[in-house]
């Protein structure tokens, strides 16, 4: 299998360090989209974008970029990292791609790239105020299973949080 993962749509390529500019160009003023992810720096400066990206590709994660086929415009991240056993995923997209089934069509191939892997599970969860990253999540056939507290320093600590599941075998 390629780096890239193609649908008609959209284009999934590895994420590199010149994606920060994009980071701060749909992240930098909109800090309600940034507190709705566990981990991305707020503000959402390019340096700072740069720093989240190094840390997640020299990890072992699988991070891609989201770009749009028809104009190879950046639309947003989405990757998983861990062990094969229980693979996490995260996405975002910017605001201005919201609603057009971007996330939905990008998270289900990532579902089909974490089984291709030989993953067993893919983990993740969403805050109870992002409804519709829950339905995402639900479409690509990953099951609620309730909510839990977790530690997220970088967003004031105690947070609930709504997890999901997919058995990928």
């Amino acid at each position: 299998m390629t780096d890239d993962l193609r649908s008609e749509t959209i284009l999934l390529r590895r994420l590199t360090l010149d994606d920060a500019v994009h980071f701060e160009r749909l992240l930098g003023h909109d800090s309600a989209s940034v507190q709705m992810m566990a981990t991305m720096p707020d503000p959402c400066t390019e340096e700072a974008a740069r720093g989240w990206i190094e840390m997640r590709t020299n990890g072992g994660s699988q991070i891609f970029a989201i770009t749009r086929i028809s104009d190879g415009e950046f639309l947003g991240g989405i990757g998983f990292g861990g062990a094969p056993e229980a693979f996490v995923l995260g996405y975002w997209l910017g605001r201005p791609y919201w609603g057009c089934g971007y996330v939905t069509e990008a998270v289900q191939m990532i579902v089909g790239y974490a089984r291709s892997l030989g993953g067993e599970k893919l983990h993740a969860e969403t805050w109870p105020t992002n409804p519709a990253s829950a339905r995402v999540l639900e479409k690509a056939g990953f099951r609620n299973l309730g909510t839990s507290v977790v530690d997220i320093p970088q967003r004031g600590g105690l947070r609930e949080s709504c997890q999901y599941e997919l058995v990928l075998r």
